[in-house]
């Protein structure tokens, strides 16, 4: 079981086709999300690269846990039949996927990470990044699944909501105040979350970065 080899695999496979371990491509996956992490913890630095590090793979299995029974309902609803293994491969295989892209996207993150004071734009960025991710997940799931692209862009949707629902649970995420916990306790949807954000002021001086 070689996680890079898997991954690699998931690169060159354009059919749908995976043979790797489920179990590979799931570890590779977090690897990734883990790297992903480090770099967008540089916009504050400090602890927050370990906070980041730690909170976005959790923040993306956690989603993918959530959401996976209605993969299932949906993809056989759409006429998908699948065996154990082969569901286990299409959800590992499609984490491996978004894994690979927000890792290609690590780089461009760390630059803007470290050169810009603006939450809002940092979080904009990371939006991007996310749907891009979640644009080349549909191929291969589509392709894996043998499903309706309708019914996979409907579940992606589902699936986008529930991660920014997921972010806002577990927050902070790439920014904490002095003294702040580790994870929030006041309930707050995920619009309200991102109001806060875009509502947020930077205080520090180049000093503290």
């Amino acid at each position: 079981m070689n996680v890079f080899r898997s991954l690699d695999e998931l690169l060159k496979r354009r059919d749908g086709g995976v043979t790797a371990h489920p179990f590979a491509l799931l570890i590779g996956a977090i690897g990734c999300y883990g790297v992903y992490g480090i770099a967008s913890g540089f916009f504050q630095g400090g602890e927050a690269i370990a906070l980041a590090t730690l909170k976005i793979p959790l923040i993306v299995v956690a989603s993918l846990l959530l959401c996976l029974p209605s993969l299932y309902v949906f993809t056989a609803l759409s006429g998908a039949d699948f065996a154990p293994r082969a569901f286990a491969t299409a959800v590992s295989g499609f984490a491996g996927i978004t894994g690979l892209i927000l890792l290609a996207m690590m780089p461009v993150i760390w630059l803007f990470s470290v050169s810009t004071l603006s939450l809002t734009f940092v979080v904009w960025l990371h939006l991007v990044v996310w749907l891009t991710a979640l644009v080349f997940g549909r191929q291969f799931l589509v392709r894996a699944a043998g499903a309706a692209r309708a019914t996979i862009g409907l579940w992606l949707v589902l699936l986008f909501i529930v991660s920014l629902q997921m972010t806002t649970y577990v927050r902070p995420v790439l920014w904490r105040a002095p003294n702040e916990p580790l994870f929030a306790t006041k309930k707050q949807s995920f619009f309200e979350h991102l109001g806060d954000v875009f509502d947020w002021k930077v205080a520090k001086t180049s000093a503290t970065r």
